[in-house]
This record gives structure tokens, sequence and C-alpha cells, in this order.
């Protein structure tokens, strides 16, 4: 049968594809920088939010949760647990559906850098990056589909790589453990395909996150962020407001289309690299 082109009139309206009321969001890394803003997004469209964290950040994701509900009139909720091991995710994912019962849509934020990150890197930050960024972020990637699956959700699942997957701009334990999570999501989109569930990634450039805050001193920090904004064609860094919308666009249902990609947002810098 062949299909027939959509008639304007018989199109959902943009709004419409856009809410996100009704649903239920999960933001890992949700205390950090990219986490805290993806997370408002959520709210702000409807979802109901849950921020996940490791437990020391408790107090700052009880704040968060507190003040997104004061702020935008939203449900929000917290889990504490640990990405790099599967028994904690299957703990932190499992509450959450004891709470709504539901899990459609989620941020799988959480990863770390390490300085320095070169040949000399010692094997316990290499395998910390690893084991949170690559791993974890597999985890949480897989337990989430699954529960979807069973469930018969045909949810989204977004996952923070980086330019780092596709150029060399960073050291090799983050390099690798980002391209190693760009082509995990590929390959998870196509085993889930056949149940409408899809699987993306956001490769981000250089962001004011807080991200970088161990590379060491005011000094040392000031010296990055100006080497990050002299190798971006735009001259400037990315804002966390300009981290939310590629998120929540692969999260909602105007990219019901789309699954298996990558969205660079990167300030024209890993095309300016790839160009010479």
């Amino acid at each position: 049968m062949i299909e027939q082109p959509m008639q304007i009139g018989e199109m959902r309206s943009v709004r419409s594809m856009f809410d996100m009321a009704g649903k239920v969001a999960l933001v890992t890394g949700g205390a950090g920088g990219i986490g805290r803003a993806t997370a408002a997004g959520f709210a702000q469209n409807g979802a109901a939010v849950v921020l996940m964290d490791i437990p020391r950040a408790e107090d700052a994701l009880r704040a968060l949760c507190k003040d997104y509900e004061e702020r935008f009139g939203c449900t929000c909720s917290y889990v504490t647990g640990d990405i790099s091991s599967q028994d904690s995710v299957n703990e932190f994912i499992g509450t959450i559906l004891e709470r709504y019962g539901r899990l459609d849509m989620v941020h799988n934020n959480a990863g770390i850098a390490a300085w320095p990150d070169n040949a000399d890197i010692e094997c316990g930050p290499w395998k910390q990056m690893v084991d949170i960024n690559f791993s974890g972020s597999f985890y949480v990637a897989r337990t989430c589909g699954r529960v979807m699956k069973e469930r018969g959700i045909k949810g989204s699942i977004v996952t923070t790589a980086s330019i780092s997957a596709s150029v060399v701009n960073a050291g090799p334990g983050y390099s690798a453990t980002k391209a190693g999570v760009k082509h995990m999501s590929a390959a998870l989109a196509i085993e889930y395909a056949p149940y409408g569930i899809r699987f993306n990634t956001v490769s981000y450039g250089y962001i004011c996150s807080g991200l970088h805050k161990a590379a060491g001193s005011e000094e040392a920090m000031a010296e990055l962020y100006d080497a990050f904004r002299r190798k971006t064609p735009l001259g400037r860094m990315g804002t966390l407001q300009e981290v939310i919308g590629p998120v929540l666009y692969l999260a909602s249902d105007l990219s019901s289309f789309q699954t298996g990609s990558d969205i660079v947002v990167d300030g024209g810098m890993g095309m300016d690299r790839l160009n010479g």
C-alpha cells in the first residue's frame, strides 16, 4: 500500500506535538548545569520531572525540585544513585515506576571529565570515565528502553554525547567514551525501532556548564574558556539556555521520525576543525 501524503489540514499543531503534559521525564546528572537546564525545559512543557544524581548532590536536587515546582507549577521529584552500577540503575528506575507508573522521556546526561586527560592519565580516572560516561550511559539507556518496551510506551531516550565524539578536541578518555556513547545509542535505536522507542544523541561543543571546574584555579579556568572561545567560529561558548532546545525537540513528538541520529550544537567548532 502506498502511503498518501498528509494534507495540511490533517496535521497536528506544533504546540500539541511539543506538549509534554501527562508524561514523565527523567534527567540524569540533574544537579549539573546541563541537567538543571533541560529539566527546567521539561517542567515548563508540562512534564512530571525526575532529577537523578549521586547521593552527595541530594541537597541540591531537593532545592531544585522545590524551585521548579514553585516557578513552573510542575510535579518534580528526585532519586539518587550511581549510573555506573546496573543494580543502582535498576533501583532508581524502579522507584520512578513506583511513583509514576510510567517513563516517557529520558535525558541520559550524567557524565564526567578528568584533568589531565592524556597518555599519562592514571588508571583510576580512566576507569571512572569509562564506567560513568560509557557503561553508565548504556545501563541507563537500555534499562529505560526495556521499561518502555514492557509498558508499550513509545518513548524517547536522548543521551548527551559531545563534539569530542566526532573530532579530537579532548583527551583519549573523554573522546573515546563519548564516541562510544554516540555509537551505542545508534545501535540501540536499531534494536528498539520496532517498538517505536527512539534513541538519539546531542553533541555539544564548549558549554558554560560547570563541567570544567576540575581544570583548577579561576585563572586556569579563565585561560581555558578563552581558548574555547577562540576555537569556536561564533566567538563564544554556549549557554545553558542553548542546551535545552535539541533535547526537548528529540524528546517530543516533533522528532517522531528521528532515531539513531546525533544533533551537533557546537557554535560551528566541529565543522571548522573538519575544514582545516
